[in-house]
């Protein structure tokens, strides 16, 4: 009989005690930790040796366990000794970022479905002998790379598009800065940065806000270096990215100085997405210009 772990939130106990009857149910052994963690038991040796008695993870995922520390624990560990994982989705939340690319069965609104969807799996994984839904190492990371990144932005706003546009700017920063780099867990974001004489300097970046992702130039930071230390160079800077923009969604002047930020749907047509790239250009040409020239 093949044994599966749970991982889940305290939070979540009730969708925990449906799973793991579901599961028994279908011929299949529960390893959970209010059952199997006796009183006085070292408890980080028992989840460590639970998840390698058994043959599969199974992540009961909510807005409380996204957040948890120790089931991001418990799954990374799962992929560290070549366990299968497998996502069970109760809440309507965001995937996080280390289970972005393992596909879900959804249990939010047709339970008994996305149980079966979700034994037929684990069976049918154990059965072949292979980790189906057990992602390649390269993709498995709590922090944002390039793996994760475009399918997290994927499930935003506009996520489709959001996502090609994203994944274009990426490939062609990495062509025209001298450095491209993922950052930040809550919010994921790509940073393109060039190296003026040691320093290194972001240049535009592109943040997966879960509202609206956008793609974002920080001419605060940058007003500190020639040519945009000057107020009127910022300022047709400015200009040229609010004739990307309707009218009632252009910038104020003050913005200037701000870090104005543009929705990558907004970036989506050709026309468009190479006049933005056309001003992150010039501010390239014109930073490493300056300090060529000191």
């Amino acid at each position: 009989m093949p044994k599966v772990f749970i991982s889940h939130s305290n939070h979540d106990n009730d969708e925990t005690f449906y799973i793991a009857d579901s599961l028994r149910r279908a011929g299949i052994d529960v390893w959970v930790d209010y059952e199997n963690i006796r009183g006085g038991a070292d408890w980080l040796c028992e989840i460590q040796a639970g998840i390698e008695r058994c043959d599969a993870l199974v992540v009961v995922l909510s807005e409380s366990s996204a957040k948890s520390v120790w089931v991001e624990r418990e799954c990374l560990y799962a992929w560290q000794v070549n366990k299968p994982v497998f996502t069970a989705l109760v809440a309507d939340i965001l995937i996080p970022l280390h289970l972005i690319n393992i596909q879900y069965c959804n249990l939010r609104e047709r339970k008994a479905a996305g149980m079966a969807k979700l034994v037929d799996s684990i069976h049918g994984a154990l059965r072949s002998g292979e980790a189906a839904l057990t992602p390649a190492s390269s993709t498995i990371s709590r922090a944002p790379v390039e793996a994760n990144f475009f399918p997290f932005v994927e499930q935003l706003p506009d996520g489709d598009i959001a996502s090609l546009v994203a994944r274009d700017l990426f490939h062609w920063a990495r062509g025209v800065a001298d450095e491209v780099a993922f950052g930040g867990r809550t919010k994921p974001a790509f940073h393109a940065r060039i190296n003026l004489n040691g320093a290194w300097l972001t240049v535009f970046s592109v943040w997966a806000y879960p509202r609206v992702p956008a793609a974002q130039i920080p001419l605060d930071k940058l007003a500190a270096r020639k040519p945009l230390n000057r107020k009127r160079n910022r300022a047709a800077t400015l200009r040229k990215l609010n004739r990307l923009l309707p009218k009632a969604q252009r910038f104020k002047a003050r913005k200037a100085r701000g870090r104005p930020s543009i929705a990558l749907q907004r970036l989506s047509s050709a026309e468009t997405l190479e006049a933005y790239k056309s001003i992150v250009q010039g501010i390239i040409d014109g930073l490493r210009e300056a300090s060529a020239s000191r």
